[in-house]
């Protein structure tokens, strides 16, 4: 809701709370008051009213009848059942309480959830929220001492369908990039995801919550298992499925979860134009997890957390003749930290192994440190950071498989009404296991961009992207791109 300035508050007063206080004074002749304990009051206060000489005959009768209405009605005047959100909502001059409490408060800084995201369409209980954006970008690609230079058409589309019910929750999300080559030559990077989810409140301190999602992306030349000299890599498809159950216990917190993901990977193209599979590196993976956090205040909440999984590969051995099967644990201690809108996260540290059925293959240990956090500063600033620990088996002869940290940043900041400045940044470092028999790699991105919102539902947008690989006693890898882009969405 806009916020009123001083000279409305004194309309609103004045063409509003005058009428209004007529209106109620009426409707009292022959009904009860707002409430038990207002009832209380006006009674008393009628009493006091009846005596006073100075009241006209007219005004007695008035207050005596009101009076009577009250003993003889103990219901309240409206009941809350009378009153339904959709007609509280469509209020425009609800009293927002006094003006210092509202200065001094952060939330009276910040837009609500309706008024920054009005978008969508109702659809029954849902709302959908849908937009496509379409694009033309350029690309350099600097590495090994050759460069090329490709230019490229881009649609991406994204969608969230959402839940409006006084109980649980169901959201689905997808987004997807597609991309086409109009001149030069280089890898495109389509990408698909969809996600939905189900969160169940069983009672006060319980929820239980069904996740499942499909992801598609296309593996890079710079990844660390990609083929090298491929005209167009392998392309990943994964299936995941959860459960999760959430339980307070006092102040002790609980979640316990179990995940499924199922990875398949196509088949590479060769420069010659023949396809290489990569069926070998088709796998599942089930995990278990147990957090325990005691709430030492509402933003403070130290944990510690647990988790096992099982990896299984389709095939039992590899092209080269492994068993890359393998099983892991993990233990990490932490805190959550909540202080409303203006700060939030966890951050957590801990050690996990890896071990192989293969007993050729050295297991992998690793120290990780995982967290997140959204700062808002100031309104109109919103800044997000995270870090990241994972494992990832390789698909090169001897080689166990890497360590890698993930590093990000980014800060959004609304330069004037409708234009809003970002800046990002992302770090990863892959450290391979028995160390030397490949060189780690490290990779370093930057995405600066501009979005003007022309109006509700129209967008133009801007980014340059600076993308550098470099490996470890070998050459490096630099891309640029650049794109302009029109994005619709209701």
């Amino acid at each position: 809701m806009t916020r009123k300035t001083n000279k409305n508050r004194n309309l609103w007063s004045t063409s509003i709370l005058v009428p209004a206080a007529a209106i109620l004074c009426l409707a009292s002749l022959g009904q009860p008051a707002l409430a038990q304990t207002v009832k209380s009051t006006d009674t008393s206060a009628s009493s006091d009213n009846t005596a006073d000489p100075n009241l006209s005959p007219t005004d007695t009768d008035t207050t005596s009848a009101a009076a009577a209405g009250d003993t003889a009605k103990k219901g309240p005047l409206f009941s809350a059942d009378d009153i339904s959100e959709a007609t509280v909502s469509q209020r425009d001059n609800l009293r927002t309480g006094a003006i210092s409490d509202r200065e001094n408060s952060i939330d009276s800084l910040r837009r609500k959830p309706a008024e920054a995201d009005p978008s969508g369409i109702r659809i029954g209980s849902f709302i959908l929220r849908t937009s496509i954006g379409n694009g033309i970008g350029v690309e350099r690609t600097v590495s090994g001492g050759t460069s090329s230079t490709r230019s490229y058409l881009q649609t991406d589309g994204k969608g969230e369908l959402v839940s409006d019910w006084d109980l649980h929750e169901l959201r689905v999300t997808g987004e997807g990039v597609w991309q086409k080559n109009i001149g030069g030559s280089g890898e495109t990077n389509p990408s698909a995801n969809l996600d939905a989810s189900l969160r169940l409140d069983v009672d006060r301190l319980t929820t239980l919550k069904l996740t499942g999602g499909y992801h598609f992306y296309r593996e890079t030349s710079t990844d660390p298992n990609s083929i090298s000299g491929a005209n167009v890599q392998s392309g990943v498809n994964q299936l995941s499925g959860g459960i999760e159950a959430k339980r307070e216990f006092g102040q002790f917190r609980g979640t316990v979860g179990a995940t499924v993901t199922r990875s398949i990977y196509g088949a590479a193209t060769l420069n010659d134009g023949t396809n290489y599979s990569m069926s070998d590196r088709n796998e599942t993976t089930g995990e278990l997890r147990l957090r325990v956090g005691y709430q030492i205040s509402p933003a403070l909440t130290p944990f510690v957390e647990g988790n096992a999984g099982r990896l299984f590969y389709d095939q039992t051995l590899d092209r080269s003749g492994y068993n890359r099967s393998a099983s892991y644990v993990g233990l990490k201690a932490g805190t959550e930290l909540d202080l409303g809108e203006k700060l939030r996260g966890e951050l957590a540290a801990g050690y996990r192994t890896m071990t192989f059925r293969d007993s050729r293959l050295p297991s992998i240990n690793a120290l990780t440190i995982d967290g997140s956090a959204t700062w808002s500063p100031l309104r109109g600033t919103d800044v997000t950071l995270g870090v990241s620990t994972g494992m990832d088996p390789s698909t090169t002869s001897g080689v166990s498989g890497s360590t890698y940290y993930a590093l990000n940043a980014a800060i959004a900041h609304e330069m004037i009404d409708r234009l809003v400045a970002r800046l990002s940044g992302t770090a990863t470092f892959w450290n391979f296991k028995p160390a030397g028999t490949i060189a780690n790699e490290h990779e370093f991105v930057a995405d600066m961009g501009l979005t003007w919102s022309m109006n509700s539902s129209v967008d133009l947008a801007g980014d340059l992207i600076w993308d550098r690989t470099e490996f470890q006693n070998a050459g490096n890898s630099t891309v640029w791109k650049a794109i302009a882009s029109i994005r619709v969405k209701r």
